[in-house]
């Protein structure tokens, strides 16, 4: 082989190699000033009779804030500002908060104060490529009054595993047709809620999902399939959809 030719192939294996490494920059919103996705979400059972009311809501990019000294991107979801960042590696994390006390109260017990549960989760990590794995955990137990007025311990537990699928497509309403978007799918996603007191579990979820992200448009799309179990009743198989119906991107 001469020297030409040489160089030549040492040039096209480098492209290549610079090709495969390529790695999806990708967000939960546009980062653009006045930028806003609207969306609905919906819940159905295996017939797909809608259980849910349609339920709207919309996310606005708000620009850049700090968190902990960590340099983040805001966007605000009917008014309530979510904070979320996007590493080196184009890994996206968001900042989730909940109170969690607020869901026993239709199992009949009361709570002196709320319950807050802040977490960084990871909604899609592309670091390794496609069959890039991670996941979440979060678990806080805390007291509750019981329709006798005693004090239960309650346990909350939620936790999820994940897999990057790579570039799949996902259906837009707006647009009446699929779309490339990279699918984050989450193959074990738990969430319980446990009367360690007395051992009876008051709310058991187990499922997946799938949420999409669009290279332009950020996070478009999110379905899971659960079963739902309730203290006292049947287990119930559903499915839940959150989906783009409307978006405003300024160039």
């Amino acid at each position: 082989m001469n020297s030409r030719l040489f160089f030549l192939t040492l040039l096209i294996l480098a492209a290549a190699s610079c090709k495969k490494d390529e790695k999806p920059h990708l967000s939960v919103v546009p980062l653009v000033e006045g930028a806003e996705l609207k969306f609905r979400g919906f819940v159905t059972d295996d017939n797909q009779d809608l259980l849910s009311q349609l339920h709207f809501f919309s996310r606005k990019f708000a620009g850049r804030d700090t968190v902990g000294q960590r340099p983040v991107y805001v966007y605000e979801s009917n008014d309530t500002p979510v904070f979320f960042y996007i590493d080196e590696q184009g890994t996206v994390r968001q900042f989730n908060t909940e109170d969690v006390a607020r869901r026993i109260v239709t199992y009949g017990f009361a709570y002196q104060q709320p319950v807050i549960v802040s977490y960084w989760q990871i909604l899609l990590k592309v670091d390794q490529g496609v069959g890039t794995q991670w996941s979440f955990a979060v678990d806080t137990t805390f007291s509750a009054i019981n329709s006798d007025g005693k004090s239960n311990a309650i346990r909350y537990s939620h936790s999820g595993e994940a897999r990057y699928e790579g570039l799949k497509e996902a259906f837009i309403p707006q647009d009446q047709k699929y779309v490339p978007a990279h699918d984050a799918y989450w193959h074990t996603l738990n969430t319980f809620i446990i009367n360690e007191t007395t051992g009876d579990t008051l709310f058991a979820s187990r499922g997946t999902a799938h949420q999409y992200f669009h290279e332009k448009w950020g996070s478009i799309k999110y379905i899971t399939d659960f079963i739902k179990t309730e203290m006292g009743q049947e287990p119930v198989s559903l499915h839940g959809t959150w989906e783009l119906v409307d978006r405003t991107i300024p160039e």
